[in-house]
């Protein structure tokens, strides 16, 4: 059988699947056979995402996340994995339950950008300089008002 990749909160069969694939705290390879497993450390948030392919062996085909972005979901589907969304489970949980097929792998990813997509966005037309707008708001009043009292704004009483 094959080998899992889980994104975990922690490094015990015990802990949480993790929230964020691409900066999960930790990543499990766990053999359900044996449930024997390897703990590789994840990456801080602040942090470049690495490379998939690093985690990834030739006996590495199933994917368990607890979200996960289209950059890594594309990555890993090159890479010939099957994803597994995994919410609010332990390692342990999510492990079973996808063996026993009650979750079916994913179509496509969870979340629209990758929180690196975000980052990029930030930092593009971000320039020195003066706004072109004229600052007239949306209603573009130019104190022309007729009031409210019964001269029609004509200075009548």
């Amino acid at each position: 059988m094959e080998k899992f990749l889980i994104a975990s909160s922690g490094d015990t069969l015990g802990s949480k699947v993790s929230g964020r694939f691409g900066h999960a705290k930790y990543f499990l390879v766990l053999d359900p056979q044996t449930m024997k497993f390897e703990v590789f450390s994840g990456i801080q948030a602040d942090e470049p995402a690495q490379s998939i392919r690093k985690l990834i062996g030739n006996d590495i085909k199933k994917v368990i996340v607890g979200n996960i972005g289209p950059s890594s979901f594309s990555e890993l589907l090159s890479l010939g994995c099957t994803v597994y969304l995994c919410r609010n489970l332990t390692v342990n949980e999510a492990v079973q339950q996808v063996i026993n097929g009650n979750i079916q792998p994913l179509k496509e990813s969870t979340l629209p950008d990758s929180i690196h997509s975000a980052r990029k966005a930030e930092n593009r037309n971000m320039g020195i300089g003066r706004g072109l707008g004229q600052g007239r708001g949306m209603g573009l009043g130019s104190g022309k008002g007729m009031g409210r009292g019964r001269g029609g704004g004509r200075g009548r009483r």
